[in-house]
């Protein structure tokens, strides 16, 4: 019997921090607010994993991949359970029809399943090509809040949390993005549109 394959898995590759450099720099680098006054930092930090699953845009991006996959999954289930019926019609008309005429029949079912798991992996292919643009897409439009924010503080630069080992947490910008974020989609909702318009 055939069965849909769903590829949904991305490949994302993290760098951990270990337990006791995590445990390390809290007790080093105590969280204070406002910013420190010690004098503007040259780099500041994010997590760019929270501004995206943290933010009301990542959040909604999210649903909307959740129900692709959902569509794709039951599309691929109808399939499924169509050529099975198909295949159980057919298995009955084995000692019915004449040899020819039952490999012809048989030759076609075979064909249009795999044309069929063919389609399947295009538009799984599709589905995960779209998430990985919607990903690119959305650090785009953060982009001009994070220069916003490396101006207010006169930084020379920001670095993703997942590449720094050991650092003060009074240079994690990451609360302050999502805020910023999350105001500029409440202004502009059509923001999520945007973002899908660039992946057709």
């Amino acid at each position: 019997m055939w069965k849909p394959v769903l590829k949904a898995g991305l490949a994302v590759f993290w760098l951990g921090l270990s337990s006791l450099l995590a445990s390390a720099q809290t007790d080093l680098f105590p969280t204070v607010q406002p910013f420190p006054t010690y004098g503007a930092p040259s780099i500041l930090i994010i997590n760019q994993e929270a501004l995206f699953s943290e933010t009301a845009l990542g959040q909604d991006i999210l649903a909307l991949e959740q129900h692709e996959q959902e569509v794709l999954i039951a599309e691929g289930r109808r399939i499924g359970a169509a050529f099975e019926a198909e295949e159980k019609d057919l298995t009955l008309q084995r000692d019915t029809l004449p040899p020819d005429e039952f490999r012809r029949l048989a030759d076609a079912f075979d064909e249009k399943v795999v044309a069929a798991r063919r389609e399947q992996e295009t538009n799984d292919a599709t589905l995960i090509a779209n998430i990985e643009a919607r990903r690119r897409t959305f650090f785009k439009a953060v982009v001009p809040i994070l220069a916003a924010l490396m101006q207010r503080y006169s930084a020379a630069a920001i670095v993703d949390q997942r590449s720094v080992l050991l650092f003060d947490r009074n240079l994690d910008i990451t609360s302050e993005a999502i805020d910023l974020l999350d105001r500029a989609y409440a202004d502009d909702p059509g923001m999520l549109e945007s973002l899908g318009q660039e992946n057709d």
